[in-house]
């Protein structure tokens, strides 16, 4: 069973020949450029061709031959299998590994736990429950072993929690 990892959604169809623009959510991943096979909403799909374009990425699918048939998939969630991705250097994860860790200061104080990984701008951010956004320039360390980040947070980052 494929573990499936998000990883944008279909912008639109472009042209007629069935090809679709997919907005990813990491603007500098290139997990589109590199799998074989995607899953679009709940169907698995063959990738024929796969460009990276300003706003995406242009993705010909196997099985969706015409402008109709792309039209329909717009707005899927495309996901990816983790087996399908590239290996990751020493220390590296993906962002989407970050959900469900604790999120503390370095005096230990838990804040709250990650939700999501949101993109804005040229800053990744953190949504913990509750709706606080972390800026991920503020992570100071990221302990797997205890699913725990610990963040150098200003003064009142976290005084909204309260």
């Amino acid at each position: 069973m494929p573990e499936l990892l998000a990883v944008g959604r279909v912008a639109r169809a472009h042209g007629v020949r069935g090809r679709l623009l997919i907005a990813p959510y990491n603007a500098d991943s290139e997990a589109l450029r590199r799998v074989r096979r995607l899953w679009v909403g709940e169907q698995e799909f063959e990738v024929d061709r796969a460009e990276r374009v300003n706003l995406g990425y242009l993705v010909a699918l196997r099985g969706v031959a015409d402008r109709d048939q792309a039209d329909a998939l717009r707005g899927s969630e495309v996901r990816v299998d983790r087996a399908d991705l590239p290996a990751l250097e020493e220390g590296e994860m993906y962002a989407v590994d970050l959900i469900g860790y604790e999120v503390s200061d370095p005096q230990g104080t838990v804040h709250g736990v990650v939700e999501d990984v949101e993109e804005a701008g040229t800053q990744d951010l953190l949504r913990l429950a509750g709706g606080t956004l972390v800026p991920l320039g503020l992570v100071k360390e990221v302990l797997p072993e205890s699913r725990r980040i610990v963040v150098e947070a200003p003064e009142g980052l976290f005084d909204l929690e309260e």
